[in-house]
């Protein structure tokens, strides 16, 4: 009995440490991660997911992981590594996410709705009421499509590209970082493209209007046209504005894959 009980006392804590770092990465990931990370959900179900996660993946990884380190240092550095590769991934799909407030903002201020704000739950903060919608509609298509499911094998495939107690790439990571935002942007824009060129048409005739009937209240008068015009042409592109931000999302999450 004696044996046993010293056996189990040396494990016990090996087993913990495994559990508990594979927690770190899992969790840093959720925190950030579109769907499962957003800040309207509570933190206790987000642990209780990142628990489940844990338990599922700790059994795979854990042979893979580095022992427990003897000293504080050690473990402290072994901590902010999987926390930073943790973030990383879960940037991944967040910065996807953020494609859609770009072009809810450029839609709104194109067919005058710019001034309509709504607190957005997913970001945190006021914005476009635009720009919640199609966050919250892409949000929706993330389930829908199971792209969760995308997010979620990036992150125990990243115990291969990326693993623990190696050293973090961080100029990879802050290269990875630049291009997403620029993608990001990118795809925004292209989501937005015809509004910019019916805010373009739309305000060259209000203006040429304004300028040979200068008594006539010409933007007043346009304005409930343009809004209907502009959610009409937004209800017909709405197919290919989600199709863009599915791709913009699977480009980003596929590096992290080992078998896209």
């Amino acid at each position: 009995m004696e044996a046993l009980a010293s056996a189990l006392a040396q494990a016990l804590p090996a087993e913990i440490f495994v559990y508990f770092l594979v927690l770190v990465r899992v969790g840093a990931a959720l925190q950030s991660m579109p769907g499962l990370g957003e800040l309207a959900i509570p933190q206790r179900l987000r642990l209780g997911v990142a628990l489940l996660l844990v338990v599922v993946v700790a059994p795979v990884v854990g042979p893979t992981l580095p022992r427990l380190p003897e000293s504080a240092v050690a473990m402290a550095g072994l901590v902010l590594g999987e926390t930073l590769i943790g973030v990383f991934i879960g940037l991944a799909g967040r910065f996807a996410m953020s494609a859609m407030v770009v072009a809810g903002s450029i839609i709104a201020q194109q067919i005058g709705l710019s001034s309509a704000t709504l607190f957005d739950p997913g970001f945190g903060q006021q914005g476009a009421a635009l720009s919640a919608w199609l966050v919250a509609v892409a949000l929706t298509i993330v389930f829908v499509a199971d792209l969760h499911h995308l997010m979620l094998r990036a992150l125990v495939d990243s115990y291969a590209l990326f693993p623990a107690g190696a050293l973090a790439p961080l100029g990879s990571y802050a290269d990875a970082l630049v291009r997403w935002t620029a993608h990001s942007f990118l795809i925004g824009v292209q989501i937005s493209a015809p509004f910019l060129v019916f805010g373009l048409v739309i305000n060259l005739a209000m203006g040429l209007v304004a300028r040979l009937q200068p008594a006539i209240q010409v933007f007043f008068i346009a304005q409930p046209v343009q809004i209907a015009v502009g959610m009409l042409a937004l209800g017909l592109t709405m197919y290919a504005a989600i199709g863009a931000f599915e791709r913009g999302l699977t480009d980003k999450l596929e590096p992290l894959l080992l078998a896209p």
